[in-house]
């Protein structure tokens, strides 16, 4: 991801809109040049394809339950944690 572009799930027209509620006049037309000078993008919902099914996938969950079942007859606490991949 670029770090130097800027995110809003607003729309130009709720952004114009909002600027109106404070007393300054705009156009969406105004709003969107100032996104593009802020470097300001809108977050767009994406869809993704299914990566589909890998054949080592059930191997990787066995050998996490072995690991905590070893842990947990050492008397170890284990906490689980699920992590997306950003791209």
């Amino acid at each position: 991801m670029d770090e130097t572009v800027k995110w809003t799930n607003l729309t130009r027209q709720e952004i114009a809109e909002l600027l109106q509620e404070q007393g300054i006049e705009v156009s969406v037309t105004v709003v969107d040049q100032l996104l593009e000078r802020h470097h300001y993008r809108r977050r767009k919902a994406q869809k993704r394809l299914s990566t589909g099914a890998h054949p080592q996938r059930n191997e990787q969950f066995e050998n996490i339950e072995e690991l905590i079942e070893t842990y947990q007859a050492a008397g170890n606490p284990v906490i689980s944690m699920d992590t997306k991949k950003k791209n």
